[in-house]
């Protein structure tokens, strides 16, 4: 009889349905998925009056109420021994430690630093297994470290762009802008998408190989992006020391990278034929054997290493460690 886990996540950028997939594919576990974030959809217009009214005079809001009682309904259908969540922080008190309670083991996976978001420290005590791929934070909380992943295997020997750049808007915009800045002066060909709200438009002046975007490209499309472009650029947050997925997506596309993130040196994967790390975003050179020379594809053992199938595995692992 198969055991069971229950994985709970916000459904920021789509990660969540890509990893709910890996873990049906790979865990060799029945799953059941919450997302945590999912809008509680009114059944009439009655219902919407009511609530601007509830929220007015009341202080409470129906939306929030059943989407609370929606994942309390679902934890309580379904008999599981491992828990496995995302972003406790989004869930209420109530749920989490609904959820927790009924699990023979739990698993956290915090996919933002603890210097990004404070209040994942408060969940560390809660669980059985607090993993991250922040390795200062790892060290600092004894946290487990894992990596990020890549979950798609595909070549493609279109080139029409050297680089490609996929980001949401925040302050690393200037990075970003000096690099396309040193990409149009050197007439490297380069594409840049970057997301923001309409309600927080982009004050600076950007390149014209800068696209501005209002609509997320979900995860399990965003890799498409890459794939008529030889090099894909990633620009580390500041208060995150993790490589993003951005290092794991270059693997599994066969691309190269070029990363500011000093982390990459470490790496089993690191090719300095493949990726070329940027120390001074204001200070640089990205020399033309880096940008016309091919390819080299890494030890498949490096590789599968880090394809979503080892990922689930080796998640699941440091549970039983």
């Amino acid at each position: 009889m198969k055991k069971k886990l229950l994985f709970i996540a916000p459904g920021y950028y789509g990660f969540n349905e890509v990893v709910n997939e890996g873990l049906r594919n790979y865990s060799g576990f029945e799953v059941k998925h919450i997302n945590a974030t999912a809008n509680y959809q009114y059944k009439n217009v009655l219902e919407r009056v009511y609530n601007f009214f509830l929220k007015t005079f009341v202080g409470k809001n129906i939306k929030i109420i059943k989407k609370g009682q929606h994942i309390e309904n679902i934890i309580n259908s379904f008999e599981y021994d491992v828990l496995l969540v995302n972003r406790p922080d989004v869930l209420s008190d109530k749920n989490l430690n609904m959820a927790l309670k009924k699990a023979k083991n739990s698993i956290v996976l915090f996919w933002d630093s603890i210097e990004k978001i404070p209040s994942q420290k408060n969940y560390i005590d809660k669980f059985d297994t607090c993993c991250s791929f922040d390795s200062d934070d790892c060290k600092k909380y004894n946290l487990k470290y894992i990596t990020n992943f890549y979950f798609v295997k595909e070549v493609s020997k279109k080139q029409n762009f050297k680089i490609s750049y996929l980001a949401t808007y925040d302050h690393r915009i200037n990075d970003t802008i000096n690099l396309f800045n040193y990409f149009d002066e050197n007439k490297i060909t380069a594409k840049a998408k970057i997301f923001t709200f309409k309600s927080n438009p982009i004050k600076e002046k950007l390149p014209k190989s800068i696209q501005i975007i209002n609509d997320i490209i979900p995860f399990s499309e965003s890799y498409k992006y890459y794939l008529d472009s030889k090099i894909i650029l990633e620009i580390a947050h500041p208060h995150q020391k993790g490589l993003s997925f951005r290092a794991f997506e270059a693997i599994g596309l066969g691309k190269k990278l070029i990363t500011t993130n000093e982390e990459v040196l470490q790496c089993d994967f690191y090719n300095p034929n493949n990726i070329l790390f940027i120390k001074d975003i204001n200070n640089f050179i990205i020399p033309t054997s880096f940008l016309n020379s091919d390819y080299i594809e890494p030890d498949p053992q490096i590789k599968d290493k880090y394809y979503i199938k080892s990922w689930i595995k080796n998640l699941l692992s440091l549970n039983e460690n």
